[in-house]
């Protein structure tokens, strides 16, 4: 009996890993993504494209458990960001819109009040499937870095076709001829150029706890890493080659990086001291068209998740900051650590759709919060099971009618 019982037991864990490993959030979306979490952890942002409106994206939030869905940006108008929007403090939302005619950088209350545009000619159109257009709060957010462009040939759409008719949807010809990456105090003002060298700088990212900001640039003519002083000075090239999303550790003494292999088309993710030095690589593929990206680092600054798979393929794993115990948490695609450390939140491909989902991890997994937070376990959790060896909390498997008597 004890056997047979064993049996059921793991086809259940295994069923369940492989269909229901994830708690699906905002599936009610015609589309949704860049989930990112408040920093107390009680919220999560995210951008939505066409709940109502199907020409239009919008900026909404929504607290941990799925609950409590508030619109934040109006319709009509592409709002959105491709990256960490909230303030340190949690009273702000940094996005993009062209709700004036040109895609601009706004600032917004957490609760959508005080919407204020930053920035004028900013020339923001870039951002639209190219990965680099980031903009970072700095530690106190009273001053974010961010990536303006040239462009040019700014008349070609890419068309959606609706109630049979071809209907503009992207502007898909702003070939970037240079980006330069500037700083702007949160209200607006005080507007600097840090690059000026006719070359694409991209990427910036302001260092926790301290005042450099490391950014990708091809000023050496193969790319790189480099950091520079906030007021644009010193600036120096920590790696050279084809790299490409950059993160600092969370106390700011690391930076962890992809780097791309173009001989094989594979890519691995390393890390590096703030100064360049102690390059280690962290994952080791020699296959062809295998990628290992989006990586994120745990609260604590311990582990890091990441993104790993064959072109197309975003199967997430957790590994040691280190790069030893590997494990896959399941699929989705650029996975965000929860400032408690126990919860992962990501964008899933669910029936045609991106929906926003969360992994609760287990004891093994989960990292603790950089700062004690108070924590209300949601309605969320309380459907859930820990599967022991499997790293991840998982739904029940009472879809698969599989149940164990104990």
């Amino acid at each position: 009996m004890k056997v047979k019982q064993t049996i059921i037991l793991l086809i259940c864990c295994i069923l369940a890993v492989s269909f229901i490993a994830s708690i699906i959030l905002a599936y009610e979306f015609k589309s949704s993504s860049y989930p990112y979490w408040s920093p107390d952890g009680e919220r999560i942002s995210f951008v939505s494209a066409g709940k109502y409106n199907p020409l239009s994206t919008e900026v909404w939030v929504m607290d941990s458990g799925g609950n409590n869905e508030v619109q934040l940006t109006s319709f009509g108008s592409a709002d959105l960001y491709t990256f960490d929007p909230w303030s340190p403090d949690g009273t702000k939302l940094l996005y993009t819109s062209d709700s004036t005619g040109s895609c601009e950088l706004w600032v917004m209350n957490a609760d959508g009040s005080n919407k204020k545009q930053l920035t004028e000619g900013a020339y923001l159109e870039n951002y639209l499937g190219l990965r680099g257009w980031d903009a970072s709060w700095n530690p106190d957010g009273t001053q974010i870095v961010y990536v303006s462009a040239s462009s040019e040939n700014r008349n070609v759409w890419e068309t959606v076709e609706i109630d049979g008719r071809e209907e503009p949807m992207f502007n898909i010809s702003n070939v970037c001829k240079d980006s330069d990456i500037w700083i702007i105090d949160s209200d607006g003002t005080n507007n600097i150029k840090l690059t000026d060298n006719g070359k694409q700088n991209l990427r910036p990212k302001y260092q926790p706890k301290g005042e450099k900001i490391a950014f990708l640039s091809n000023t050496s003519g193969n790319g790189g890493i480099w950091i520079m002083n906030k007021d644009g000075s010193d600036k120096t090239q920590l790696e050279d080659g084809l790299l490409y999303d950059i993160e600092w550790s969370p106390d700011g003494t690391k930076i962890v990086y992809v780097k791309e292999e173009a001989k094989n088309f594979t890519s691995n993710i390393w890390t590096m001291s703030a100064d360049g030095t102690n390059r280690i690589p962290l994952t080791n593929t020699s296959g062809y068209f295998i990628w290992q990206h989006f990586p994120e680092w745990s609260p604590n600054g311990t582990k890091i998740v990441f993104n790993s798979g064959t072109t197309g393929e975003y199967g997430m794993w957790v590994m040691n900051s280190d790069g030893t115990g590997q494990v896959k948490i399941g699929d989705g695609m650029a996975p965000q650590w929860s400032p408690k450390g126990d919860r992962i939140a990501f964008t899933e491909l669910k029936d045609n759709r991106f929906t926003i989902s969360v992994i609760i991890l287990d004891e093994e997994l989960a990292s603790a919060p950089a700062t004690t937070v108070a924590y209300v376990p949601d309605t969320a959790q309380k459907n859930t099971e820990k599967t022991p060896g499997f790293g991840a909390s998982i739904l029940q498997c009472s879809h698969y009618s599989c149940f164990v008597n104990t």
